[in-house]
């Protein structure tokens, strides 16, 4: 008996189905859109649609009728993009940890986490506002939303949602990974003054200094 491959109850369009035949193995535009039923055309349009997004990338080519086809793969990487499994084990993991940890304990964790993180952001530079910027660009990078306001000798940065919203949602403490982050980054004092509703939403403060 043949297997359907479960969706939740949801027809994929020729994006989702493109993404889920190269998922399991390459693929030219011809043999796509013999797969889907859709025209060479739509396929090529949704190839160049995912290559611009940084999921999608030529890795190889084979011999064609008139010239070479290109052949299909998705980047390294790109699989985490479609994971809905990262979020949902995170918030978990944050919550058993909560939960075993002294509070003391569990703070320490969160802000060598945010350390950890950083290693992998911007060089520092001289300038502190320009650390301050960088930094900013970074937590884009990571998917936040966020802005930076001077004001008063200091740097408020808000965040428009939250780009860890499973994490919080599980224990607010793990906002303090955020800010440790932003301050080796910055290498300024950072105080966490984020909203923890139903939304949570980031409200990191930094002090310039001499301020």
């Amino acid at each position: 008996m043949e297997r359907t491959p479960w969706n939740g109850g949801k027809t994929p369009g020729a994006r989702d189905r493109i993404v889920q035949l190269l998922r399991r193995r390459q693929h030219t535009v011809e043999a796509l859109a013999g797969e889907i039923g859709v025209t060479e055309n739509a396929v090529r349009a949704q190839i160049a649609l995912l290559q611009r997004e940084g999921l999608v990338e030529v890795q190889g080519e084979v011999k064609g009728a008139r010239r070479p086809a290109a052949i299909y793969g998705l980047r390294p990487g790109a699989d985490v993009q479609f994971s809905r499994a990262y979020p949902v084990m995170l918030s978990h993991l944050v919550r058993i940890l909560g939960r075993k940890l002294p509070d003391a304990e569990f703070r320490s964790v969160m802000r060598e986490l945010g350390r950890q993180m950083a290693a992998s952001g911007p060089l520092p530079v001289e300038d502190p506002r320009e650390r301050i910027r960088a930094a900013l660009d970074f937590l884009r990078l990571l998917g936040s939303a966020a802005e930076a306001v001077e004001e008063n000798g200091r740097f408020v940065i808000t965040g428009f949602g939250c780009a860890i919203g499973e994490a919080v949602s599980a224990d607010a403490r793990s906002c303090i990974a955020m800010a440790a982050l932003l301050q080796k980054l910055t290498g300024l004092p950072v105080s966490e003054r984020c909203g923890h509703g139903d939304r949570p939403s980031c409200r990191f403060e930094i002090r310039l200094p001499g301020k």
